[in-house]
């Protein structure tokens, strides 16, 4: 294939902006074209983790149950908006099918893989373009004992594929974090995790893109494609049309309706999360969290702390739901005393969503319709921590080559 082809990258996320990076790094002419400002996004106001412990996809063991209790609760980790959606109802059909133990052993080697080779892409770029990046791991802690035993157990599958970890009773964690008060049964410390500010790492992207000769148009909505039969042409936008070699959709919880642009017909809900930035430095811990039964995520970030919780099936909405954001705010004091909701909840509340598919796992791959069209979203919880292992793959799907690591589970036509 000529090393100069012109591609098109749809979409400016941490998925698109990796793939255009990696493909530039390549020789490729690469557009990338953005319906937003890209100013925003689940790019910019998640977590910010990169998290190699991360290999156990949504769809697991016992999280349909837990599901259906929250249901009941308007202040619970998890919603779904009943709604009459027979996508929806296909999604969540293949979503129960998959939280087996089974779908967990068959898919936690090709997680970890991808995202330890990941952290290593993050490292690499964090290092060339002088972005702080924290490598003081991720505390997973617990309220109850069912719940420490469970994450000791993750753990030791952890260990099968070389991750460190510790196991820290209430007196070791007070003592390795001593800012804080904790209250609870204990931690496991997942000792090769990492953080970053994700704002931070966007806006240096996009600068390293443009030194590498990368076009991002912001404010171009992707409204059709003019196509062969087995390839597509131009990729046609609210304000005009680019020629195309080949096409990368990256395009998250968007990717649905321009999907069916070229009659592809894909099972991805946009999963709504919610943040919060504290700008409280008394408060900011020493290592990042993820308080397990109430999933919530604490992240420090320099002079500020960053608070991010639930799931929301809503639809492509980013409205806020006051009682959603009071619930996951409300459910910190119970593990941190010092985080007092009354300080909280009025902080500004950004909004963002994450595509999630039924199985878990990302969709990555050429279209078997369209030769030149390779899709990549899908990625859930683990968008940020997969970002540039994603963008090494495209880049690699593209140039026809071996991808450094094997994504047969991940087909775009699986469903």
């Amino acid at each position: 294939m000529n090393t100069k082809s012109e591609v098109i990258v749809i979409g400016a996320g941490v998925v698109g902006l990796s793939a255009a990076y990696y493909l530039a790094r390549a020789g490729h002419a690469v557009t990338v074209l953005e319906k937003t400002d890209g100013a925003d996004g689940c790019s910019f106001g998640n977590a910010g983790f990169i998290a190699p412990s991360h290999f156990v996809p949504l769809a697991a063991p016992g999280i349909v149950a837990k599901g259906l209790r929250w249901m009941l609760n308007p202040e619970s980790p998890f919603y779904i908006k009943p709604r009459f959606d027979l996508s929806l109802a296909r999604w969540g059909w293949q979503f129960m099918r998959h939280a087996t133990h089974k779908h967990v052993n068959a898919s936690k080697k090709l997680l970890s893989d991808l995202t330890l080779l990941s952290l290593d892409l993050h490292k690499q770029f964090a290092g060339e373009q002088q972005i702080p990046l924290h490598n003081s791991g991720i505390i997973m802690f617990c309220k109850t004992e069912s719940c420490l035993a469970h994450e000791i157990e993750l753990a030791a599958m952890a260990g099968e594929f070389g991750l460190q970890s510790e196991v820290m009773d209430l007196a070791q964690l007070q003592e390795y974090d001593p800012q804080l008060r904790h209250t609870g049964a204990g931690a496991v410390w997942f000792k090769d995790d990492a953080y970053m500010d994700p704002g931070m790492f966007m806006r240096q992207m996009h600068k390293a893109v443009a030194g590498l000769g990368v076009q991002v148009l912001t404010g171009r909505e992707v409204v059709g494609f003019e196509k062969t039969s087995s390839k597509i042409t131009k990729v046609i936008t609210n304000s005009g049309a680019y020629q195309a070699d080949e096409v990368v959709l990256a395009t998250g919880s968007f990717s649905v309706p321009v999907l069916k642009l070229v009659g592809h017909k894909m099972l991805l809900e946009p999963g709504k999360g919610y943040s919060v930035d504290w700008h409280e430095e008394s408060k900011i811990p020493r290592a990042s969290y993820i308080l397990v039964e109430a999933r919530v995520a604490i992240t420090p970030m320099g002079n500020f702390v960053r608070l991010a919780g639930t799931m929301e099936l809503d639809g492509i909405s980013l409205a806020v739901k006051p009682r959603r954001v009071a619930g996951f705010l409300k459910s910190i004091e119970a593990y941190l005393p010092d985080y007092k909701y009354a300080e909280t909840k009025s902080l500004p509340v950004w909004a963002g969503l994450r595509p999630c598919s039924p199985d878990g796992l990302p969709y990555l791959g050429r279209d078997k319709k369209y030769r030149n069209l390779t899709i990549a979203t899908g990625h859930a919880m683990v968008g940020f921590t997969l970002g540039p292992v994603t963008g090494k793959l495209v880049a690699e799907i593209v140039a026809g080559a071996q991808p450094t690591i094997n994504i047969d589970q991940l087909a775009v036509d699986r469903y």
